[in-house]
């Protein structure tokens, strides 16, 4: 241990404050981190979205300057919120949130406190983005708790957060960015199965067509359905989840609902480590009761969560047809339904699909940019995507 207790570390950090240095002069690889580590390559996508959060991190610490320093920051007179340490980068107009920690018992701590810091900047500052919010974490140790938090946080709630530790510097004390393989140690993450998508059809009935109306008379209000596909995109998004939604119609005269919307959401409780056979979680008494509510209730994922992605396109759909919810069920019984003797019109993704979309858009040669005018709604390179990622 480099300190005795993280009142050492605030002091000790605090005094370099005051004698006007900045996080990047006292982290001892800033540099070869910006340099090199930055640009080497991760054999997962979750490693680089780690590497890439640290990155953002390390943009506001050069010329920051303290707002508060172990002080309630709480609006309510009753509550007691003392943050280690706030600082404010002019470069990027960020606020950072530096948290200590300097015992392995006292990280259980570490996502309570940093959530609840969080919240009450937003009590100030309400239109705070969340990407101008930066998290610093610097611990002595790094146990298995702490490195689950944080990859939660910053892969699957997109949260800006960086790992730093002490370390020796000659006669001296240092930082230094911690390796991002410590955070998450897997190398391969599996395909997503089938099994782990569920959804429904969202039909777009046409009640005229009872009147002998135009069975395509629903194709000038095309437009208005795309619009529907990106508000369920940025409902999705805002609500932390993983998605995604294609537009298709009839190519025949089949029925009454012309057109549809085939909703997916990601089934949290259909993961390989509660239906498969895992030596930890058959050890742990909470991993049990997650298996018997996957064995007793089969969830789906026709969540309330599902539900108010697909209500909140309701609004742009209601004045030219009927939407109604039906087919539930997963992947592997409703993709046939899209691609089936219908014409597939668009696509939209939220959380970890909408994030490998335009990471593969991102890849794509610049000869095949200029060879065809693309779009990232485009539902054939979406399912090309989507056949990589999940296997039926």
């Amino acid at each position: 241990m480099f300190f005795k207790s993280e009142k050492d570390m605030q002091v000790w950090l605090s005094n370099l404050f005051e004698k006007g240095y900045c996080l990047a002069d006292i982290i001892m690889n800033y540099e070869d981190f910006t340099e090199n580590f930055f640009h080497q390559n991760y054999p997962d996508s979750s490693h680089q979205k780690i590497v890439h959060s640290f990155n953002h991190c390390l943009n506001s610490f050069e010329n920051h300057e303290v707002l508060v320093e172990d002080i309630n920051i709480s609006l309510d007179s009753g509550d007691i919120l003392r943050p280690d340490f706030l600082l404010y980068s002019p470069k990027t107009e960020s606020i950072l949130i530096v948290e200590l920690k300097n015992i392995k018992e006292s990280t259980r701590q570490a996502a309570t406190e940093i959530g609840a810091y969080a919240g009450e900047i937003r009590s100030y500052l309400p239109f705070l983005a969340e990407g101008d919010l930066v998290n610093v974490v610097i611990s002595s140790e790094w146990p298995t708790l702490l490195c689950h938090f944080i990859y939660n946080e910053i892969v699957w709630l997109n949260k800006s957060i960086i790992c730093l530790e002490p370390t020796q510097d000659g006669d001296g004390i240092a930082l230094k960015i911690v390796d991002p393989l410590i955070i998450f140690k897997e190398q391969i993450t599996p395909l997503i199965s089938a099994n782990q998508l569920g959804g429904y059809q969202i039909c777009l009935y046409d009640n005229q067509i009872l009147n002998g109306g135009d069975y395509m008379r629903l194709e000038e209000y095309e437009d208005s359905m795309l619009v529907a596909l990106h508000a369920m995109s940025a409902k999705g998004n805002s609500l932390k989840a993983h998605g995604f939604a294609f537009l298709w119609r009839h190519c025949f005269d089949v029925g009454l609902a012309p057109y549809n919307i085939t909703v997916i959401n990601f089934v949290s409780f259909q993961t390989p480590i509660l239906t498969m056979r895992n030596a930890a979680v058959q050890k742990s008494d909470f991993g049990k009761m997650l298996k018997k509510v996957v064995r007793d209730h089969c969830p789906e994922g026709h969540s309330k969560t599902l539900d108010i992605i697909s209500d909140y396109s309701e609004s742009f759909l209601k004045d030219f047809c009927s939407p109604m919810v039906e087919g539930y069920s997963n992947w592997k019984t409703l993709k046939p339904r899209i691609f089936n003797n219908t014409d597939a019109i668009a696509f939209v993704g939220w959380g970890i699909f909408q994030d490998r979309l335009f990471d593969r858009l991102g890849c794509m040669p610049k000869h095949e940019e200029a060879g065809i005018r693309f779009e990232s709604t485009n539902p054939l390179f979406a399912i090309e995507m989507l056949n990589q990622m999940i296997s039926i």
